[in-house]
């Protein structure tokens, strides 16, 4: 976890493309299922980062799908995020994302998070975040305690424009992850190793419950 700090825009960079980074989407009212998009991140957006609040013990179900009573969005200073290593295969890795609602109250998420690796000492990486679907985002409604969670892959694989000796592409130190239809961020430290392939990131869309073991 990073303490809290203040964030100020990469003069070299543009903010367009660092907003079109860190976007999370939500997946629309309708419930359609989102084709698969790639976006480019470059530079991220002025909003502070927020320290994740520790674990309340969870006594309620980690997370339920669909709402069973009134529940406003998600808000980012009232979810802590994790990220923990799910296996890595041929060339691959995954890892699975959990967003754990850390209020008093109940709230829904629903889509896809955001997210903008770093290095350690804070400076942006390239990043091509991939949504997939199906299937497509549902509204997932997180109790006291309660989670959700997304899996994340990408390649160890220098891409054809990468150094095939050597690293591809700086080691992240840090990743900065943005729940669904919001604007400021968590930062979280990455764990996971290098990405390779241009910052390609894929993610699923949310789902009810803690990430499997």
């Amino acid at each position: 976890m990073r303490a809290r700090r203040s964030v100020t825009p990469a003069s070299a960079l543009t903010i367009a493309a660092a907003a079109a980074a860190l976007c999370a989407c939500g997946g629309g009212g309708s419930g359609a299922s989102p084709a698969p998009s790639r976006t480019a991140t470059a530079t991220p957006p002025p909003s502070p980062p927020i320290t994740a609040a520790p674990s309340p013990t969870e006594s309620a179900p980690p997370g339920t799908s669909g709402p069973t009573r009134a529940s406003g969005r998600c808000r980012t200073d009232g979810l802590k995020v994790r990220i923990s290593t799910a296996g890595p295969a041929a060339g691959q890795r995954f890892a699975f994302l959990t967003l754990t609602n850390t209020s008093d109250s109940a709230c829904h998420v629903r889509g896809y998070v955001g997210m903008l690796l770093l290095t350690a000492s804070d400076q942006p990486i390239r990043t091509n975040l991939e949504r997939l679907s199906p299937p497509g985002p549902q509204t997932v409604v997180l109790r006291p305690g309660g989670s959700a969670y997304a899996r994340l892959q990408w390649t160890v694989v220098p891409g054809a424009r990468e150094p095939a000796h050597g690293a591809c592409a700086p080691t992240p130190g840090l990743v900065w992850i943005t729940p669904p239809d919001e604007r400021a961020h968590l930062a979280v430290a990455w764990n996971q190793g290098v990405v390779c392939g241009g910052g390609h990131v894929s993610t699923t869309p949310l789902r009810p419950g803690a990430a499997p073991r």
